[in-house]
């Protein structure tokens, strides 16, 4: 592992968590905060290599890298995040390689194209963002080579750690089931807007922009005195897998909205695997 001031290779994983017990070291962000925002300019491995922001990636889980391609203890490492995106992409993870040089520019560190090389020598298919002004890496008060930040879905800080570690050994299975954890968490995902019509009110189930509603395991409202309540909508997909407009349902006038249970499967944005969400609804 690499400081900002030497070369010293450091075996031992400083880690961090919200888990009670664990160690915080002074340079890492501190858990439980929102992740400041990526404010680089230049990108590989986007599209049209335009910049990426954090606040697209709401909703998904993301495992940001701090590097830079001299460094050895970055490079051994790129094989288990290479993993990890070819894993748990599809299941809502996206990582984002910092590309943060450590020498001045005659070091050839901050150019473009030999970063673009690294990148496409090593595999790389995740974005990268050159950090050459490191404003990335003050923002997230780093100190090492490499570095990582796991941000849930949300956009909240869950786990920081530095160090060099390989696919299969016990903190690549750490941060497995770091990013499993954070991918199975339930997030609110859609609400119901209620609105007043001819016998009774109609419920709607309204996705966050980008979510798809299953349409095969049709969402329920279960109210407290036991009584269902099925959404559905005659518009779907042309697949048939998800609803093309919000489904609705009428609750009977007089029905009792508080305390009820939303059960849905939702497809969040970006995702292809649906999960299942269960959510208290107080109308």
């Amino acid at each position: 592992m690499h400081t900002a001031s030497s070369f010293v290779a450091l075996t031992a994983l400083a880690m961090l968590t919200i888990a009670s017990g664990e160690t915080r070291p002074a340079p890492l962000p501190d858990v439980g905060d929102g992740a400041p925002e990526l404010t680089n300019e230049s990108w590989l491995n986007t599209t049209g290599d335009r910049p990426l922001r954090l606040a697209d990636l709401r909703g998904r889980v993301v495992l940001v890298n701090f590097w830079v391609f001299t460094c050895g203890n970055c490079t051994r490492s790129l094989p288990s995040l290479i993993d990890f995106d070819e894993r748990y992409r599809d299941r809502g993870l996206t990582i984002i390689g910092i590309h943060t040089p450590e020498f001045p520019p005659y070091s050839g560190e901050h150019d473009r194209e030999n970063v673009r090389r690294a990148v496409r020598a090593y595999g790389i298919r995740y974005p990268v963002a050159q950090d050459n002004d490191r404003r990335t890496w003050n923002a997230y008060g780093m100190r090492f080579w490499p570095s990582f930040v796991l941000i849930d879905r949300r956009g909240v800080i869950r786990y920081a750690g530095a160090g060099e570690f390989h696919e299969r050994d016990g903190t690549y299975d750490d941060w497995s089931r770091r990013i499993e954890r954070l991918l199975a968490e339930q997030t609110p995902t859609v609400r119901v807007r209620a609105e007043p019509v001819a016998g009774g009110i109609r419920l709607t189930l309204q996705p966050e922009a980008g979510a798809r509603i299953n349409a095969r395991a049709k969402p329920a409202l279960e109210l407290a005195n036991g009584t269902v309540l099925r959404f559905d909508s005659p518009h779907l997909t042309p697949d048939s897998a998800y609803f093309a407009e919000p489904p609705t349902v009428v609750a009977p006038r007089g029905a009792d909205l508080k305390h009820g249970t939303l059960r849905a499967s939702i497809c969040p944005p970006g995702e292809r695997y649906c999960r299942e969400l269960v959510l208290p609804v107080d109308l």
